[in-house]
């Protein structure tokens, strides 16, 4: 995706370069927040994987989230705590999180299918709800913290994620921050650097949902050409009433006036399952439910009952999706258009 804004400035790091006890390795890639690298323990030789933030006006919002990350008792095998952090020296921010098999989201949907892709929001949603059900919630939410695991499974290295009943720590200057790639997924009304409530949430998970289907945040810059193409193609895969669907559920999750939004990450969750399951996509978050998915280009079944409605107001669902070859043939020509738009906007 394109939505990564890098300091040039800022020098990476080496290989082979100390981070307090930690060795780095060798990098994995570069996120919204700086880099990912595998690191080693100096002395016990237990692997891990570190963060380089690339910015130093990074450190407040992370040493606090580190701080009210430590002692949480919950374990979950696709959640991930916060091992160790500290500065590097020139003043930016490093968490050291386990090893985790996968790989980062963002450079996890390169070749990943628009169904897969909001697949991976429903899985936040559920592992954001069984941490509400723990008593935590997201005080903010960074794309460069979430990771797809081997079984193609959401995982969420959980820097941010605190006792929901708790307020901010009170460090001085350090309250209220928020890192810089979280701050487009951060609810404009949320007060800042405290666990966000219910509709706050639902508005960062729809800021990734927007960022995940369009390769890009409601109002930014269009991102690069090949990922305006490849976004084209496979919306205009949909019948015309999955898209507006969808585009009701990019719409209502990030409406500024909380009132608009859907009430919690329960009730987003609900609406977008129910898409999934209308457009012919296994909804399930089990990898082998996944792997059971039909491909996008095979038909799907003719059904003549009626599906149950979306939660989506704006958008009412019809029949279930139709194969390309049964629409329309004078839908062809807003196809062609918009293809010729794609390719203008490549050039």
């Amino acid at each position: 995706m394109d939505h990564t804004d890098f300091d040039p400035s800022t020098p990476d790091p080496n290989r082979g370069e100390r981070l307090g006890v930690w060795r780095l390795q060798r990098p994995l890639c570069e996120v919204p927040s700086g880099q990912w690298w595998r690191a080693q323990h100096a002395m016990s030789q237990q692997p891990a994987l570190v963060l380089v933030y690339a910015r130093s006006a990074d450190a407040g919002a992370v040493l606090l989230r580190v701080a009210q990350a430590e002692g949480q008792p919950w374990t979950h095998p696709d959640i991930a705590w916060p091992l160790d952090s500290g500065l590097t020296g020139d003043g930016r921010p490093y968490v050291v999180m386990p090893m985790l098999d996968g790989e980062p989201l963002l450079q996890a949907i390169a070749n990943t299918s628009l169904r897969r892709r909001i697949d991976w929001v429903l899985q936040l949603c559920e592992l954001l709800l069984l941490a509400q059900a723990r008593g935590l919630a997201l005080v903010e939410l960074d794309p460069s913290l979430l990771w797809v695991g081997p079984q193609q499974q959401l995982r969420l290295h959980a820097l941010a994620l605190v006792r929901a009943d708790a307020q901010a720590l009170r460090l001085g200057s350090l309250q209220g921050q928020v890192s810089e790639a979280a701050q487009p997924f951060h609810c404009p009304v949320s007060l800042q650097g405290t666990p966000g409530g219910a509709q706050a949430q639902v508005y960062s998970v729809g800021m990734l949902m927007c960022l995940l289907v369009n390769g890009r945040l409601p109002n930014d810059a269009l991102p690069a050409a090949t990922t305006t193409v490849q976004a084209l193609t496979q919306w205009v895969s949909l019948t015309p009433t999955a898209r507006a669907a969808l585009d009701g559920l990019l719409r209502d999750s990030v409406q500024a006036d909380p009132a608009l939004r859907p009430a919690d990450l329960g009730e987003l969750g609900n609406a977008i399952e129910a898409w999934l399951e209308q457009t012919g996509a296994s909804a399930g978050t089990g990898a082998g439910v996944l792997a059971a998915a039909p491909v996008e280009s095979e038909p799907e079944p003719e059904s003549e009952a009626e599906p149950s409605p979306l939660t989506v107001p704006a958008a009412p669902p019809q029949a279930a999706a139709s194969t390309p070859a049964a629409r329309p043939t004078s839908q062809g020509w807003v196809i062609a258009l918009l293809f010729v738009a794609a390719l203008a906007a490549a050039a």
